[in-house]
């Protein structure tokens, strides 16, 4: 069992491969050397009692080290990130993950203890799936993997989670980020840990963002160089190899990010990658992005997109993805993971920079009043005229308009294809009473916290998993560092946030003022609306045979035939075509 689960993921761990068992537990282990650290494959166990499968990069290595030898244990900076995790559960046990940062998810076995215990990082990074009934529990870094044992139920349509395809169909993803699309699979949330012992489980979550944090200079300049230091060393932890990509856009983050890496690893090999669009719609990122990649002193590849062809059928040798994507072009994003993962394992992005840069004038104005810091109120509205006065107005208005009770965008209208009896079982369920999870009340980053603390996190980081691109690379955010997210809940947004001036103020002088200076540029449309204006809707068309696939969940009589796009309303549009997104998912699976 355990070499035929193993098997699964050899395509991911092509590295080398191990496994240990005894009488009713077992681990397995697949290797990917992505960097220095990872050249060979760790031991399952260090000492014979205590048996570790981990997926781990961490981050502060230095500082866990001298914690780990303070404590009595050996530690140094040569060693393995799996070998300091034994180190540290050795010393604090379940205790240790509040000495651990970076990207991780894994099981260990205390054989002494007969106790089973995983975890997952805080910004669920690195996935983690797991399936508990009476006398099984099976893990895994792979949901593929999971539904590969027999004892788990996985038969579609009869065992697909109702809320997952739901969410699917009304929303393009799932919004409970403990769940997957079938009932006896369940996801480990971020900074979530697990334990099995003496017949008992105990799941709790081990960290929470802090928001007691209060950080003041004097000089604004201040401000700057301790981001810069701090986004250094996010970035070299995260490049601990002799090559790297980076997904480069015109835009700051990605530009901020690789003007750190290029600061602070001066040896690596570093390309930058750019997907454009030459006819299909309008973008102008070729155009940007080169003027950036010139700056910096990197090689760029761009990697067009406008013959891309909606559900085309995945590369061969590629299993499809263990879970639906709503995404018409998601076999063209998959190949351009391929070319980024041609020069390297490794690749680096700006993502989540928009959240956390996040331009809240108000609240922050609101908290020096209430604390009566009436200098620096003086000093903050200086600066957010100065630096900002039209966008800073926009937001004024828009925190002031919340203030004075305006509503907030309602949940999505349930749409009228959806069948009868699956909306009478979401009903019954109480599908549609659920509530979100609130992250804790910080005095003036209240809309940055609820943003990061959505369920998109966790599904954007699952899509950018191996399992949905189908090509060896690890996607690395620095942005999303602990110690870069500290920064950015105690240190002011004015004026660091008025208009990202914080990343401008890195870049002013390291590449051009055409790329410092440009506004935020989001693509102005769906691609698939251009794909539409050339070809039309007659390949969004579901066939006869799609009923049998979808009526538990779908009336396809109530679908609107042909499509109606509208190029007005894309984001409305685009649900209409989940059910087309699920179907192909579906026949992929059955087949």
């Amino acid at each position: 069992m355990v070499a035929r689960l193993l098997q699964r993921l050899a395509w991911r761990g092509p590295d080398g491969q191990s496994h240990w068992y005894e009488a009713h537990v077992a681990l397995g282990y697949a290797h990917l050397h992505v960097d220095d650290l990872t050249r060979t494959p760790p031991p399952l166990t260090f000492d014979g009692q205590v048996w570790l499968a981990a997926d781990i990069r961490l981050d502060a290595r230095e500082g866990l080290c001298r914690a780990i030898q303070t404590a009595g244990g050996e530690a140094d900076q040569d060693m393995p990130d799996a070998r300091l995790l034994w180190q540290a559960y050795h010393l604090w046990e379940l205790d240790c993950l509040h000495y651990l940062q970076g990207d991780f998810a894994f099981a260990l076995w205390d054989a002494r203890r007969r106790r089973l215990f995983c975890a997952r990082d805080p910004f669920a990074v690195k996935p983690l799936y797991y399936s508990y009934q009476p006398g099984l529990f099976v893990a895994s870094s792979d949901l593929a993997t999971i539904c590969a044992h027999p004892q788990i139920p996985t038969s579609i349509p009869t065992d697909l989670d109702d809320f997952a395809v739901a969410d699917f169909l009304i929303e393009g993803m799932k919004l409970d980020e403990d769940g997957t699309f079938y009932r006896a699979i369940r996801r480990l949330p971020r900074a979530t840990a697990l334990c099995l012992e003496g017949g008992a489980r105990r799941q709790w979550r081990y960290w929470d963002w802090p928001t007691d944090g209060c950080l003041r200079y004097a000089r604004t300049r201040d401000y700057v160089e301790h981001f810069q230091a701090l986004l250094e060393q996010a970035v070299a932890d995260r490049l601990r190899a002799p090559r790297a990509s980076v997904l480069l856009s015109g835009g700051l983050d990605s530009n901020v990010v690789t003007a750190a890496a290029r600061r602070a690893c001066l040896t690596t090999d570093l390309r930058a990658f750019t997907c454009v669009f030459n006819t299909l719609i309008p973008d102008r990122e070729r155009h940007f992005a080169g003027l950036a990649a010139q700056g910096h002193g990197i090689p760029i590849t761009f990697v067009e997109q406008d013959n891309w062809q909606p559900y085309a059928p995945p590369p061969a040798g590629v299993p499809p993805p263990p879970e639906p994507v709503h995404e018409p072009f998601w076999n063209g994003i998959m190949e351009s993971y391929r070319q980024v993962g041609s020069h390297a394992r490794i690749v680096l992005t700006g993502q989540w920079g928009d959240e956390v840069m996040l331009q809240e004038t108000a609240p922050y104005l609101r908290d020096l009043v209430a604390r009566r810091q009436l200098l620096r109120l003086g000093e903050a509205l200086v600066a957010y005229f100065v630096a900002d006065v039209r966008n800073g107005f926009f937001s004024l208005r828009r925190q002031f308009g919340r203030i004075l009770g305006r509503k907030h965008p309602t949940r999505s209208e349930i749409p009228r294809w959806l069948a009868t009896d699956f909306v009478t079982r979401l009903r019954r369920a109480g599908y549609f009473e659920r509530m979100q999870p609130s992250p804790p009340p910080h005095p003036y980053r209240r809309h940055m916290l609820r943003v990061l603390n959505r369920v998109h996190l966790a599904n954007d980081h699952e899509y950018s998993d191996m399992a949905f691109t189908g090509t060896l690379v690890e996607i690395r955010s620095p942005l999303l560092d602990q110690r870069i997210l500290e920064f950015f809940l105690a240190a002011p947004t004015v004026p660091l946030c008025l208009d990202k001036w914080l990343f401008r103020e890195l870049l002013k002088n390291r590449l051009p003022r055409a790329v410092v200076r440009r506004a935020k540029a989001p693509l102005p449309q769906f691609p698939v609306t251009g794909y539409i204006r050339r070809h039309g809707t007659s390949w969004a068309q579901l066939p006869s045979e799609a009923r049998h696939y979808l009526s538990c969940f779908v009336n396809v009589e109530a679908l609107p035939t042909p499509l109606v796009w509208d190029a007005r309303h894309e984001a409305k549009s685009f649900v209409d075509l989940s059910p087309l997104s699920l179907y192909k998912w579906l026949q992929s699976k059955i087949v």
